[in-house]
């Protein structure tokens, strides 16, 4: 094997050309930045390999191409010490109109990144995602319904024989690692994610390879443009600030997430990084935990407070497609592994998302208020 990367190894940080996996532009960007002026990187040179040009910084070299395609990875700048495979297509929704997009852009475009570092002996940290596992086994862990949300229900747990009870889940902590891939309902994107995914930690074994694969689930902070159908959490700040229609789809509002912000997801990376050569396909269940956890109708709730500003909500009862009604992360193998948590709680997120918002009111009313 290759020597182990130095404290400041010489990043590349592969994009999506349309929305990165952390929902689109700006968090990208956030790494990017992080990567430059890290105290920890600083000595270091960062590319960005993506098919359009969407970042425009001061430092820093950018290469267009397409994870697709093999021939375009030939082409990029010998020196490379460290991978970061972001790209995604991230939406859930739009997997089922174009499945062979998904697959071949999260799944194959992955495969072939990974035969780019193994060739050349580069360590590589993946994003993947929460949705490598199957909404029909998430949504038949017992829970209970409160005025507000969904959650897990404990009481019902404890009464289940020890031999229903199934591995990798805990209705305090949530959902770990160990949880079943089995199954279906995790959407093609979830399938295309866990193509990349398995193939991570078989070429880590079978080549001897330092990877790590982060399976996270809500990515949020300052800087995102979230979308309806992908960083529903900035989207819904943004649609409270300048009162935009919402609409609750599905399980009146109550489904459950974690969040995890982007400040608190760099600096598990920057935990990583400085570990690489000893990971060998590891898994890591990443997010905000039990205490991020939060519904769509507390974020409206939390959300109202802290913008003074109300959205216009209408509810539907016909769910998406594979939605997962109740989902928190365990993060306790990152604890005792890294000596990782979540800094950054719900209400100081939220509050620096409006704030950013605020700042940036005019470009933000310019691509999401109609001119009409």
């Amino acid at each position: 094997m290759g020597a182990a990367p130095r404290d400041h190894p010489r990043l590349f940080l592969f994009q999506d050309p349309i929305a990165s996996f952390f929902y689109d532009l700006k968090p990208v960007e956030h790494l990017i930045l992080w990567a430059l002026f890290n105290p920890h990187q600083s000595c270091t040179t960062h590319q960005s390999f993506t098919a359009q040009t969407q970042l425009q910084l001061d430092h820093g070299s950018f290469f267009h191409g397409d994870v697709r395609n093999p021939e375009d990875l030939g082409n990029l700048p010998t020196g490379i010490e460290l991978i970061c495979d972001t790209s995604a297509q991230p939406s859930v929704v739009t997997g089922y109109a174009n499945p062979l997009f998904d697959i071949t852009n999260n799944g194959l475009g992955a495969i072939h990144i990974l035969e780019y570092a193994r060739s050349r002996r580069i360590p590589l940290i993946f994003w993947s995602s929460n949705r490598v596992y199957g909404a029909d086994r998430l949504n038949a862990l017992p829970r209970r319904e409160t005025q507000t949300r969904f959650e897990y229900d404990l009481d019902t747990w404890n009464h289940l024989p020890v031999e229903q009870r199934p591995a990798g889940f805990h209705p305090i902590h949530g959902i770990s690692e160990e949880f079943s891939i089995d199954g279906g309902q995790r959407s093609i994107y979830g399938l295309s994610k866990l193509i990349a995914d398995a193939a991570c930690q078989e070429y880590a074994q079978a080549y001897d390879l330092p990877i790590v694969v982060n399976r996270f689930g809500v990515i949020s902070g300052a800087g995102q443009f979230g979308h309806t159908d992908q960083g529903w959490v900035v989207w819904w700040a943004i649609a409270h600030w300048f009162q935009l229609p919402l609409t609750y789809l599905g399980w009146q509002g109550k489904q459950v997430r974690d969040v995890l912000f982007v400040e608190d997801m760099l600096g598990l990376l920057d935990l990583q990084i400085k570990q690489i050569a000893r990971f060998r396909g590891e898994v890591f269940n990443l997010g905000g935990g039990p205490a991020n956890s939060i519904s769509l109708r507390e974020a409206t709730t939390a959300m109202q407070e802290i913008s003074a500003r109300t959205a216009p909500i209408t509810q539907t009862d016909k769910a998406r497609q594979g939605d997962i009604v109740l989902y928190w992360t365990d993060n306790r193998k990152a604890a005792e592994q890294l000596g990782w948590k979540p800094q950054i709680d719900l209400r100081t997120g939220f509050t620096r998302i409006f704030e950013w918002i605020r700042e940036n009111e005019a470009e933000l009313r310019s691509r999401y208020v109609s001119s009409d």
